[in-house]
């Protein structure tokens, strides 16, 4: 878990600040078309690199490939006992094709809608709020070279922040760091509606209310896909992240929709209209949500399900 959560936060600030750094030094000198070629080397990596990399165990377990499952743990030398990994035999697990039913059921219902929720607004943050702030900064007078290079030291003082993020969901608790770094984007994005209201337009003050709005989002972003794998049983778990991943993709999509509508081009309305759906989600999870820090995958799971029969 904490991992995953430190290859996503580190992966979405270095991220931000490679892109923002880049537009800093290339844009002035080829334009803004220049930046979709970045991800073009790392895409066409990720495409060739998907052959060798394996499913994991559990899954392989689950339907009966026992000895795929065995020759997983060999190949990565994995210490297994019998108390830690279940017994690898070739009889497939129960299954039935109701995956989808079954996340959005039960005790699962309400952290999956907390879960997609987060992440649609975490999509708006991300695809919207951020991506249209250079532009409203060159309205306030900032030049474009100057809202770049602005934007690229933010996001190199985040960077350490997602530190943070990694300790708090390994030591702190999983479901409690969520929701404290979803409040952290909500308090963010309540300091850029009032600066924008009061007319603060100084640099050092952008540069640190976009440092803290991007150490928040990328904690986010990075809890959200870990916490979703380890909360759903392995028969729902594909179907069960692979909704959690795809909301803050949606997000991107309601991002440009609003985008079209004038929605970013003032930060006041649009911090405030994303502030909202964070703040009603994260309550939902913090009221639906488990911890699974220390725990097993079956004691979550079990824990869900004796939450299912009290009710």
């Amino acid at each position: 878990g904490w991992l995953l959560v430190a290859l996503g936060g580190l992966g979405t600030a270095a991220g931000y600040l490679l892109a923002s750094g880049s537009a800093a030094l290339l844009e002035p000198v080829f334009s803004w078309r220049i930046l979709w070629l970045l991800g073009l080397p790392t895409g066409l990596v990720l495409i060739f690199l998907n052959r060798y990399i394996p499913e994991s165990p559990r899954f392989l377990q689950s339907l009966g490939l026992g000895d795929q499952a065995l020759a997983v743990y060999r190949y990565y030398r994995s210490r297994f006992t019998r108390d830690a990994v279940p017994a690898v035999t070739s009889r497939p697990a129960k299954y039935t094709s109701t995956a989808f039913r079954d996340v959005f059921g039960g005790a699962y219902a309400p952290i999956t809608i907390g879960l997609l929720g987060v992440g649609l607004s975490w999509g708006l943050v991300n695809f919207g709020f951020l991506l249209w702030l250079p532009n409203n900064l060159r309205e306030t007078g900032m030049s474009a070279e100057a809202a770049n290079g602005l934007l690229a030291r933010s996001g190199l003082i985040a960077l350490p922040g997602t530190l943070a993020v990694i300790w708090l969901y390994h030591k702190w608790s999983s479901i409690k760091s969520l929701v404290l770094f979803n409040l952290l984007t909500a308090a963010s994005l309540a300091v850029f509606s009032a600066m924008n209201l009061l007319g603060v337009h100084s640099p050092h003050a952008v540069m640190l209310a976009t440092a803290l709005l991007l150490i928040s989002a990328s904690g986010v972003v990075a809890m959200l896909i870990p916490y979703a794998a380890e909360i759903y049983p392995v028969q729902i778990r594909g179907t069960g992240t692979g909704l959690v991943a795809s909301s803050s993709k949606a997000g991107g999509i309601v991002g440009a929709l609003l985008s079209m509508l004038g929605v970013f081009s003032d930060l006041s309305i649009s911090a405030i209209i994303i502030m909202a759906p964070i703040l009603g989600f994260t309550l939902l999870l913090f009221l639906s949500g488990v911890d699974t820090r220390g725990r097993t995958l079956e004691e979550i799971n079990a824990n869900l399900l004796l939450r299912t029969s009290d009710s």
